[in-house]
Formats: C-alpha cells, structure tokens, sequence
C-alpha cells in the first residue's frame, strides 16, 4: 500500500491516461460498484488520515448554516463569530460559503490534526466519499478519480480494484 504523498500524487499523475482506460473498461463491463465500496472500507481500515491531512490542504469545504452552527457550539462562540472569522464566500457561488483556508490548508488544520474534529462540516465526515450507498455529488464513481492523486484511501482503493478485476492496461504503441 502506498501512503508517500508525493509517490501518491506522482503515480497518479503517471498512470492518468491507464485510470481513463479503466474508467472506460468498467462503463463497458458493468462492473459492480458494491465491490470497490467494500475494498474502500478495507483500504480505509488501514491508513490513518490523521497522519496525512492532505485532503484539508487540497479540497475547498462547502458549509452550511448548520455545519455553521455546529461548528460555533463546538467552539462556544456565535455563529456570526464563526461566519466572520473562518469563513468565505464561496467565488464560484456568491450564495454558498467555504471554510476559510489559511496558507495552504484549512483553516482548523492544526499540523495534520482538525481543531474541529467532533463538529467537523458534512463534507469533511463524508470524505473521501467512497462510502457505500452514498448519494452525494462527490461519492459519483466520476467524481472519484479526481482525487486519486491526493488521499491514498481513494489511490489504493483504485489500484486493488484493477487488481481485483484482472484489469490491465492495453500497451501504447511506441511514439513515432
């Protein structure tokens, strides 16, 4: 199993063009999703995300008002408090806010620790969305490649699924 960030996010890179040919090969053979969900819980069993964080460095995390509210009865302070001083606008949706990112992580990133684990928003509990029966937007099979290259749950769960449905990569003719 591979858990080096920088391997990770380098092999993911590497084998983007095998991952869109595996993307393709399960559409074609209908291959059952239940089985990557129950290899993502096996792959998640045996990494410890507080020894990574990646994913609080990497993602923007939508909020919402209860998310907001859960969040500033953790830390015991208004909700207007915690809109003011860890939140944003979302850019994209002017109606939507995200968690406040300083540096190069979120904003209650302590090292690779969350400050707010217990009342962590909805989509930090969720993620990396591989969760069987999920109906979010980020557990879509299509939206989990994007984050191969940054979580080693979502990497390996995608390696032992090959792996596990004989999956192999037709060889590139040579570059002329």
């Amino acid at each position: 199993m591979v858990v080096d960030l920088p391997a990770i996010e380098r092999l993911a890179r590497s084998k983007a063009a095998e991952n869109l040919g595996f993307r393709r090969y399960l559409k074609a053979h209908h291959a059952p999703e239940a089985a990557f969900h129950i290899l993502a819980g096996e792959v998640a069993r045996q990494v410890d995300c507080t020894l990574c964080a990646n994913c609080c460095r990497e993602m923007d995390v939508p909020v919402t008002a209860s998310d907001v509210a859960a969040i500033a009865a953790h830390l015991r302070i208004a909700a207007a408090e915690v809109l003011r001083l860890y939140v944003t606008r979302d850019p994209d949706d002017s109606a939507a806010y995200l968690l406040l990112r300083r540096g190069d992580a979120c904003v209650f990133l302590d090292g690779t620790l969350c400050l707010i684990y217990e009342a962590r928003p909805q989509p930090c509990r969720a993620f990396p969305h591989l969760a069987a029966g999920a109906r979010t937007l980020g557990a879509r099979m299509a939206s989990v490649w994007s984050r191969a290259g940054i979580c080693p749950i979502v990497y390996n769960t995608i390696e032992e699924y090959k792996h596990l449905l004989g999956y192999r990569p037709r060889r590139q003719p040579p570059a002329v």
